[in-house]
């Protein structure tokens, strides 16, 4: 017999509910409206309505999604025209190369980051030697995602020179565009810089926007490259991500840098306001395994293993008490006080800890829980 609730399993397992996909549509809908300059619907959101004693309306509803959502949402998004619907070639980009893999490098299981980094370290040693290349490594951050941008970048010019830049790039900004910039500001660098070197490769773990502008989707910063390549030879190198290269480590410490600076507030295109609201609204992914997110759930719900549910609910223990005897055996008699299992508890957690830690902290403060529910051989 199970009695896991539904909606605590889905928060836990980044199933999104129906009535938060729901609310999401509708807030991408009202947006695309609002960017409208000529669309009768720009108007009527952004004036009064009238009230309805039973029934809501679209309207009445993006307006109230959009109170609710008003701390962390963009206030101002940039008119949507016609040309930006259409999503218009960019300018050619002649003479700039773009590399979007590593030979013999995977993204699966299959091959371990050790693997990676060599692969990627040899590609670089061979086909950009740094005697005859400027490397200039990016990299872009954004808090869960979508707050508080930051651009990173560090320019190894040969002979042993470098520059490193952290920048801001908007208090509402994604992933995705902080990698961006990243690019365009390095590109800047590099075009002001008066090293005699030749050739420069743009190396970035950014995939999404190398494939971007590979695609002629990011206009700006294909002509800023160009700026570039009208005295260099250009190269953009993708590499994987987080598999030690030191260049790449570097340039993510500098993106965080950039992303805890003083933050302008910034108009956002429709396009940036989609992915805000999609990403506010999606649960955080869990990579925790199914065992440990499993014994979460349990433990934060109540419906759970333990005497007290067992017996209350299902008669199928003698008495919810503990085998300590004093107290009923819920989650938080074993978490904080079954004198039973205080040699346990002291060993995960030293100094005193609340329950809400416990049960709701980081994903360190949550794996500390499931590795003391399998230290205590409890079944929960």
């Amino acid at each position: 017999m199970k009695s896991t609730p539904i909606k605590e399993m889905e928060k836990l397992t980044t199933i999104q509910p129906l009535c938060q996909r729901r609310e999401a549509k509708t807030m991408v809908q009202a947006e695309k409206l609002k960017c409208l300059p000529d669309h009768p619907m720009k108007h009527r959101l952004s004036n009064l309505t009238k009230n309805r004693l039973k029934r809501s309306s679209f309207v009445h509803e993006s307006k109230r999604l959009s109170r609710q959502y008003r701390e962390v949402l963009p206030q101002n998004t940039l008119p949507l025209t016609q040309e930006e619907e259409k999503n218009p070639k960019a300018t050619e980009k002649p003479g700039i190369q773009i590399c979007t893999s590593v030979p013999h490098v995977t993204s699966g299981e299959d091959q371990n980051d050790t693997a990676r980094q060599a692969l990627t370290l040899a590609l670089i040693d061979e086909q950009y030697p740094k005697e005859a290349w400027i490397h200039v490594y990016t990299d872009g951050s954004a808090t869960n995602a979508v707050l508080n941008g930051g651009a990173g970048i560090l320019i190894q010019f040969p002979g042993e020179h470098t520059a490193t830049s952290s920048v801001a790039t908007g208090k509402h900004c994604t992933n995705y565009k902080a990698e961006a910039e990243a690019l365009m500001q390095a590109a800047s660098l590099v075009q002001d810089s008066a090293d005699p070197c030749y050739q420069v490769v743009f190396l970035s773990d950014a995939l999404s926007v190398l494939q971007a502008l590979e695609n002629d989707k990011l206009p700006q910063l294909a002509k800023a490259l160009q700026m570039v390549r009208q005295t260099r030879r250009v190269v953009l190198q993708w590499l994987p991500a987080h598999c030690g290269i030191p260049g790449n480590e570097r340039a993510d410490e500098l993106a965080k840098e950039g992303a805890v600076e003083d933050q302008p507030e910034n108009s956002v295109s429709f396009s940036e306001q989609k992915t805000i609201i999609k990403a506010m609204m999606r649960p955080r992914t869990n990579t925790m395994s199914r065992e440990q997110q499993v014994n979460l759930i349990r433990l934060r719900t109540g419906h759970n293993r333990l005497n007290a549910h067992m017996n209350r609910k299902f008669k199928l223990a003698p008495s919810p008490t503990c085998a300590c005897g004093q107290e009923d055996q819920t989650a938080e008699h074993i978490l904080q006080r079954c004198p039973l299992l205080d040699e346990e508890r002291k060993e995960v957690w030293p100094s005193p800890t609340p329950l809400q830690t416990k049960l709701y902290g980081s994903r360190q403060e949550l794996e500390k829980t499931t590795t003391f529910i399998t230290s205590a051989g409890l079944i929960v």
